[in-house]
């Protein structure tokens, strides 16, 4: 083997690596999914592999690399079937577009009919439960978890976010730890909400304030079609 050789085969190796990797991890990975639930010693012995890998090596990191790489294969079918057999519950004719960021997929809980759009965050560690037909626009990041400024140690505090039914979060809207967003309610572009949202109420700015009402006679419901691509 010439130098050359072995300047392919390296380059090979980074380009292809992570998903060989990935794909050998993945039934372990699955597997490990009913451990965290019931701590049975089979489900443990049969997930070893990836909880040798993933605590010992990577201080419980992977899960969150791993999905950051799916979150960009061009298959709304293949993401979606991940994402379930990684914990998430989710109903029917849900998209994720690309870049969906998720933390803590376990504690995650989709409806049906709902679209998640390019580079959204959705953070599960205190519990994110979304209805149905709610449609999260591009880089809307929704926060279960954030800092105490306030405490010592700076620790972490927060709460679980519900959004119910038909709710729209516009374009680079920021959901914060503990709210609740009203059925049909609509959060306009850029706003950070931080604390709950009224039904068919309409908020915007920073923070987010009243300044629209919606009509309640909502019907519409998305039919799960969206490009196969992306």
């Amino acid at each position: 083997m010439n130098l050359l050789d072995i300047i392919v085969a390296l380059l090979a190796l980074t380009v292809f690596g992570k998903w060989l990797l990935i794909i050998l991890l993945f039934p372990f990975q699955c597997l490990a999914v009913p451990y965290q639930k019931s701590k049975s010693l089979i489900n443990k012995i049969l997930a070893a592999p990836y909880i040798v890998f993933d605590s010992r090596l990577l201080h419980r990191g992977w899960t969150r690399y791993m999905l950051y790489q799916v979150a960009y294969v061009p298959s709304h079918h293949l993401r979606r079937f991940v994402y379930r057999c990684l914990g998430m519950k989710m109903g029917k004719r849900n998209v994720f577009h690309f870049g969906t960021e998720i933390r803590e997929i376990t504690k995650i809980e989709i409806g049906d009919s709902n679209i998640i759009g390019d580079n959204a965050l959705l953070d599960g560690r205190q519990g994110l439960v979304l209805g149905n037909n709610v449609n999260i626009s591009s880089n809307v990041s929704i926060y279960t978890l954030q800092h105490d400024h306030r405490a010592p140690l700076f620790k972490a505090i927060g709460g679980k976010v519900v959004i119910e039914d038909r709710v729209w979060l516009g374009s680079n809207v920021i959901v914060l730890p503990g709210v609740t967003i009203g059925e049909g309610a609509v959060c306009c572009a850029g706003c950070v909400v931080t604390k709950n949202v009224e039904p068919y109420t309409v908020v915007a700015g920073i923070p987010a304030k009243k300044v629209n009402e919606r009509p309640m006679n909502l019907l519409y419901k998305f039919d799960g079609k969206a490009c196969r691509l992306y």
